[in-house]
This record gives structure tokens, C-alpha cells and sequence, in this order.
């Protein structure tokens, strides 16, 4: 998988989560990862989820694709409502 980001993101996201986001790779190593969409106007493009689990621990990659490239937005710990999609129940 090719990936790409916006360094002083990654500096802002490392500093808001507590993650880079060449993190975001790891999610989709889990084999039960969860992707969806998460079309927002204010966005202005359509963005996804990758919900996955990494020693033990749910993260969410927010991304777009451009091409074969995943760009990532912000990777972060999963928050309930996505730790609810992963595992099955009400999100």
C-alpha cells in the first residue's frame, strides 16, 4: 500500500493523538478491518474509515484515496461509537 500525508499534519496529529500517521498503516493490517464512508459536506470530497485493531487497541485512519495512494487525515484511537461498529454493536 502507498501512502502519503501532509507533514505538518502528521506534526499536529502527532501532537493531538499521540500518533503519527504513518501509524494509520497498521490498521489495515488487522484482517477484520472496517472501512466506510463518511461523506461530510464541509468536506467536500468523499473521506473514509478504516477502523482496526492494533496491539489490542482500536484505532480509526481517517483517509482518502487519490488513485492507488491512501492519504491520511488523522489517526487516532477509536472513539465508542466506532469501537461499537467494529465489534458488531449499536455505533
Amino acid at each position: 500500500m502507498e501512502i502519503e500525508f501532509d507533514p505538518d499534519k502528521d506534526i499536529g496529529n502527532l501532537a493531538k493523538h499521540g500518533a503519527s500517521l504513518a501509524h494509520g498503516v497498521r490498521i489495515f493490517e488487522d484482517p477484520d478491518v472496517l472501512i466506510a464512508s463518511t461523506i461530510r459536506e464541509q468536506d467536500g470530497e468523499e473521506r473514509f474509515k478504516a477502523i482496526g485493531m492494533i496491539d489490542g487497541r482500536l484505532w480509526t485512519a481517517v483517509h482518502v484515496y487519490r488513485g492507488q495512494v491512501v492519504r491520511f487525515l488523522s489517526v487516532r484511537r477509536s472513539n465508542s461509537g466506532e469501537q461499537g461498529i467494529y465489534h458488531g454493536g449499536p455505533g
